[in-house]
């Protein structure tokens, strides 16, 4: 099953093989972004103008040597996936996003994969998922992480997906509308930026804050979205999404103000600042 949009995307197996060997910064653009683009708002993040023109801006721009930009890996063929992500593309994605596309199929941009942190729960085949996700890891090995993310994210939380990190510090901010509170999220990360690798997961707006910052800092900046999610999901070995109770979970968007935070101690350690 393919579709006739000459868009190039390199798979996720060689987006990681590039962040390891080059250390560059990358920024993923989903339906969700391609959906604010288009004029319409979405569960955590409402349209805002200046917003939807940055991300049209960075998505037609393309990658450059320290920032890579990330399509979703569905332009060559989609049979890897299995039944409801082929269907979402081939009957949501594709016909909404018609116009858009041309315009980025016009730009001859290579994009790297969105995918790169989704390596599991969309897959009919799951099996190299651990090994994948073992390589990904490398990532952040022996490395001071600042994770900015949203307040119920909550990730690596109950899990090792950090484990292997030297420390972890975390700038919690808000779950919805974070663009509202950029400048602020910026100062912030700028503040605590100190050979830390930056890991966001902020929706549209990590985005954004990532394209503001990569000039004025030399910090590795990943917008690595719902990783813990896909973590999760592998460790419990489910071929369904399912929500998990204490933490925002991937595609329950609007499942988050009946999420339960746990006591975490050790979390709340690492939280360094809380933008409301």
């Amino acid at each position: 099953m393919s579709n006739d949009y000459n868009i190039k995307v390199l798979n996720k197996e060689t987006t990681l093989q590039i962040l390891l060997e080059d250390h560059n910064s990358l920024i993923r653009f989903g339906d969700g972004e391609l959906d604010l683009i288009r004029g319409a708002s979405i569960p955590y993040q409402d349209y805002q103008p200046e917003l939807a023109g940055s991300l049209k801006e960075l998505l037609l721009e393309g990658s450059n040597r320290r920032l890579l930009v990330g399509l979703s890996d569905v332009f060559e063929k989609l049979d890897h996936y299995n039944d409801y992500c082929r269907n979402f593309y081939q009957n949501s994605f594709f016909p909404n996003n018609h116009d858009l596309l041309r315009e980025v199929e016009l730009q001859y941009n290579v994009y790297v994969s969105t995918f790169f942190s989704r390596p599991y729960i969309d897959l009919v085949d799951k099996s190299h998922a651990k090994d994948y996700f073992a390589k990904m890891k490398q990532l952040w090995q022996d490395r001071d992480l600042l994770i900015v993310e949203g307040k119920y994210s909550r990730s690596g939380e109950g899990n090792d997906l950090f484990s292997n990190a030297r420390s972890i510090s975390r700038l919690i901010c808000p779950p919805t509308n974070a663009y509202s509170r950029k400048k602020v999220i910026e100062d912030e990360i700028i503040k605590n930026a100190a050979n830390r690798l930056i890991l966001l997961m902020l929706g549209p707006t990590a985005k954004v804050i990532v394209a503001d910052l990569i000039a004025q800092l030399n910090n590795q900046m990943i917008d690595i979205g719902h990783i813990d999610s896909e973590y999760e999901w592998m460790k419990m070995g489910v071929t369904n999404k399912v929500k998990i109770p204490h933490k925002h979970t991937a595609e329950f968007n609007f499942d988050d103000k009946q999420v339960k935070l746990e006591k975490d101690d050790n979390f709340d350690k690492q939280i360094i600042s809380i933008i409301e």
